[in-house]
């Protein structure tokens, strides 16, 4: 069945219309994994399980043979519902409203019908997988858990809402929880106490002025702090002496998560008050623009008419885990806005989506015909 058939796009939209039905909050993702798990089956694409935890486990199914090897991957879990969330799949003309639906169900039905394509070619000139994985929207264990178990390929594509254009670059990130202690003291008097929410201030701003001596990068920008939480005291009249707080440090190519830690111990030495902890952490990730699969994709999408030029991200995306886990081009396309990802009216083009899973098929026929004749 080819991605650009009738029968291919109403078997997308069904398919992308049931996922979205199907709810994934993590760390909720067993049903929609045993759905899939059926599914490929039923499609004779003889999906594995690769345990990640108790009632978790990532699909991986595979076509062709022999090297190149290219990843499709795409994750199945969501955010928790955000407000008034459309908690199942609705259409209205080409949208397809409801939680998970562009972020990233959207690249999955695109991936699954891609397959289905490539595995009907006898003259595959390569390996293909479909890694289907969990938690990237927790601690992104999934795809790390499979390479921990000896998953390998040569290129990986990762689907994330990216309305097709072709990510190569991203930001990292740095989770930290800081604490900083002060005096209490009666509210009458601040001047008796010191407050931990002051030095908190003064060790956020401190942070800040290190982070932006860092270089920016071309594509992404600046590196940016961000204060998403503050704690301190239990009444108006009572000065604070422990605040805690914690921060996104997003970093820019090639600057690394121990470059980054190596100043924020820096600063934090400073202060014999304050104290943090490492929460979660990522690395940037950069594919120079003329690797054969970055190369592969333009010359697909220009042949599908699709617009698109290598650009960046300033998220994080399970490419990294593929970039730094097996050093390999990693980059990020999919169908899909990501200003939709996480809001209340989550939806994605049914027609973006279909020209995503051809986007996936050609792009994957060139890398794998470009580098088989080398």
């Amino acid at each position: 069945m080819r991605a650009n058939s009738d029968a291919a796009k109403r078997y997308c939209a069904q398919l992308l219309e049931r996922l979205v039905d199907i709810p994934s909050v993590f760390p909720g993702e067993e049903e929609i994994m045993i759905f899939l798990e059926n599914e490929l089956a039923s499609l004779g694409l003889r999906p594995k399980r690769i345990d990640v935890a108790p009632s978790r486990f990532n699909l991986l199914c595979t076509v062709g043979s022999g090297k190149p090897r290219v990843c499709l991957n795409a994750h199945s879990d969501t955010v928790p519902p955000n407000g008034d969330s459309v908690p199942n799949a609705r259409v209205d003309g080409d949208l397809m409203y409801g939680l998970g639906s562009c972020d990233t169900k959207a690249s999955i039905a695109a991936m699954i019908t891609a397959l289905l394509d490539l595995a009907s070619r006898k003259d595959l000139a390569g390996t293909v997988d479909l890694l289907i994985s969990v938690d990237e929207e927790g601690d992104g264990v999934g795809v790390r858990t499979a390479i921990k178990q000896g998953y390998k390929c040569d290129y990986a594509i990762v689907g994330e809402p990216t309305s097709l254009h072709l990510i190569r670059v991203h930001c990292g990130l740095l989770f930290l929880a800081l604490t900083t202690y002060g005096v209490a003291a009666h509210g009458c008097d601040p001047s008796a106490g010191i407050s931990a929410v002051d030095r908190m201030m003064e060790l956020v701003g401190a942070l800040r002025t290190e982070i932006s001596k860092f270089p920016a990068h071309p594509i992404v920008g600046a590196m940016s702090l961000n204060l998403g939480e503050i704690h301190a005291g239990d009444r108006p009249n009572r000065v604070p002496n422990r605040c805690d707080a914690r921060i996104d440090i997003r970093i820019v190519p090639p600057v690394s998560n121990e470059q980054v830690l190596e100043a924020a111990r820096g600063v934090t030495e400073q202060y014999p008050w304050a104290s943090y902890e490492i929460e979660k952490r990522g690395e940037a990730i950069e594919t120079p623009e003329t690797s054969p699969m970055v190369q592969a994709i333009l010359s697909a999408a220009h042949e599908l008419g699709i617009a698109t030029a290598p650009t960046g991200f300033r998220g994080w995306t399970e490419a990294e885990s593929f970039r730094t886990g097996l050093g390999i081009d990693a980059v990020v396309l999919g169908p899909g806005e990501v200003k939709q990802a996480h809001s209340s009216n989550e939806f994605v083009s049914i027609s973006q989506t279909h020209l995503a899973a051809e986007l996936y098929v050609q792009s994957v026929l060139r890398l794998l015909e470009g580098e088989s004749s080398q």
